[in-house]
């Protein structure tokens, strides 16, 4: 095929392009390279291959496991009902429902706490500016409701 408007060059093939520092650099370089394989790398492969010998059931458990799936031994209430329970007795997941209860109390408690009112906060701020509560029997009484509340 020819191009019209081109100058028409000589083909030079790829390994006439070479020179001989090339040629020098690439068989120095592919003699002094190495592979390593990672620890981690050699234990992964290590598993892998035990998996594929292993037999298809280490536990006699599973295949009767895998039955009663398959019947629908799991699907009634009763025996969900005892996962459940056996899951919350578990070491793990009580500390969690415990605090679940703890949370929930703390929020009825905190439900029985009377909302701040404005205008109550306001007429305590006019007091204060007015010197109300610098009045003796005023205090004497703060006092008193301090008292017959902590005691």
């Amino acid at each position: 095929m020819r191009i019209e408007g081109l100058p028409n060059l000589q083909k030079v093939s790829q390994p006439n392009q070479r020179t001989d520092s090339t040629r020098e650099r690439r068989s120095a370089s592919e003699s002094s390279d190495s592979v390593e394989i990672s620890t981690t790398a050699k234990q992964a492969a290590d598993l892998s291959a035990a998996a594929r010998t292993a037999p298809n059931t280490l536990n006699p458990r599973i295949e009767e496991v895998r039955q009663r799936v398959a019947s629908g031994f799991y699907d009634s209430d009763q025996v969900r009902q005892e996962i459940a329970g056996a899951i919350l007795d578990s070491d793990s997941v009580r500390p969690v429902v415990d605090e679940i209860g703890v949370v929930r109390q703390a929020r009825q408690q905190l439900e029985s706490v009377p909302d701040t009112r404005p205008e109550r906060v306001d007429e305590a701020r006019e007091r204060a500016a007015s010197g109300f509560y610098d009045q003796p029997e005023v205090r004497e009484a703060t006092v008193d409701g301090f008292i017959d509340e902590i005691a």
